[in-house]
């Protein structure tokens, strides 16, 4: 079962996160790369939660501000040269080499146990097209069954409301229950171990939604 993880104990995690994608930044600069990096999600809302004693994450956005014409015309470099650095840059704080998702760069952390996973952190590489929409490279693996890989940008679903709609609950005091709607969808969907659409980010919004649209929008 989900429970929340106390911001003294994800504190360390996030400044060592934040120490790697620092490092990651300032060595894509040698590459004329220009990036920034946000924490998102429930990470961001101090919501962070983990399954029984078992690892917790923290999702990030590495977005691409700017960068050479020949890493836009080859996003399969693109991602490579984003993953080869932030595994430079992690290596300094016991993270494994990065896995290649289809949707982000994962970092895992192992300190008890070789084998073991204590933590990790995912890394999704974005970038924003010509009207300011934020865009995910996704690497689509064997695409299409035809035995090779597609690289392209999709855009991120709209959340664009998102930060409006908590300022209007806590305002309302109602904070509270957008943290308990959120843990009992966590443990929802725990309930259905091959569900792979519910990210922690992505069940954040839709408790924020479900709580604003339960106080703010069938009134009369």
């Amino acid at each position: 079962m989900y429970r929340f993880v106390y911001e003294s104990e994800s504190k360390r995690y996030r400044n060592a996160c934040s120490r790697t994608l620092k490092g990651t930044r300032s060595l894509l600069m040698e590459e004329s790369i220009v990036t920034q990096f946000t924490l998102i999600g429930s990470g961001a809302k101090n919501m962070i939660t983990r399954n029984g004693d078992g690892p917790f994450d923290l999702d990030y956005n590495f977005e691409i501000i700017k960068a050479p014409s020949f890493y836009w015309n080859d996003l399969q470099h693109l991602k490579n040269i984003v993953r080869i650095t932030l595994d430079r840059a992690a290596k300094s704080f016991h993270f494994s080499e990065s896995q290649d998702s289809t949707s982000c760069l994962t970092a895992l952390l192992h300190f008890k146990d070789e084998t073991a996973v204590d933590f990790h952190f995912d890394v999704a590489i974005t970038a924003k097209n010509s009207d300011g929409t934020l865009c995910r490279l996704i690497h689509n693996k064997n695409s299409w069954g035809l035995g090779f890989d597609q690289y392209v940008w999709n855009e991120v679903p709209n959340s664009h409301d998102v930060s409006e709609k908590v300022a209007q609950i806590k305002s309302s005091g109602l904070w509270l229950e957008v943290r308990d709607r959120y843990i009992h969808l966590k443990n929802l969907y725990l309930s259905c171990p091959r569900d792979k659409d519910h990210p922690s980010f992505v069940v954040y919004i839709e408790a924020v939604n479900q709580i604003y649209n339960q106080y703010f929008c069938n009134r009369q």
